[in-house]
């Protein structure tokens, strides 16, 4: 009997949200309407019977949404605080730059753009993306002038706003991307 509650009580939850609440709604109107009504619908002595079955569905059609509304509640809540744990450790990293990442992000504020080819390879532009300050923006590139690598939104607007950050030994900026078409600058 244990066996068989359990398999309907996975099979409840599987539900979509709607049927459960809406099957929650219904057992609440059979569970709470006067006998009268209940007589005049033909359901009486149903309800009588399974009472029981009644009041499970609507403690369970309650706290079904609940928990999930509990648990979508506390992801949202834990994502905040990991992304702000996470700009946290990306402003204190902006503050400790090497020179040579200094350079690389010289080149995004110098020119005012937020795209630059990096090389793919190069262990600086990958510790610069780990740490979600670039990204690889497309696929499309190749190992000599490198790939696209744009700047998060956060690192360009905290660079824009703290620029003495990136002052160091050079004045040097950096990027791979072949300039032999272009005038020199």
């Amino acid at each position: 009997m244990f066996a068989e509650l359990a398999k309907t009580l996975l099979e409840f939850l599987k539900l979509a949200p709607r049927l459960i609440v809406a099957l929650g709604g219904a057992s609440a109107i059979l569970l709470f309407l006067n006998d009268h009504w209940l007589k005049r619908l033909g359901v009486f002595e149903v309800v009588q019977k399974y009472r029981f079955a009644l009041g499970l569905t609507l403690v369970f059609s309650i706290a079904v949404p609940g928990v999930n509304s509990a648990s979508f509640v506390f992801s949202a809540l834990r994502h905040h605080r990991r992304k702000k744990k996470g700009f946290e450790r990306g402003i204190q990293r902006l503050n400790n730059l090497t020179e040579d990442e200094k350079q690389i992000l010289r080149y995004y504020i110098q020119f005012n753009t937020r795209a630059s080819m990096l090389r793919y390879d190069d262990g600086v532009v990958q510790g610069l993306v780990h740490q979600g300050i670039i990204y690889q923006s497309s696929s499309m590139g190749n190992l000599y002038q490198g790939f696209p690598y744009n700047i998060s939104d956060w690192a360009w607007d905290y660079l824009q706003a703290n620029s003495p950050v990136l002052k160091g030994h050079t004045n040097a900026y950096r990027t791979d991307k072949d300039r032999s078409w272009r005038d020199p600058l």
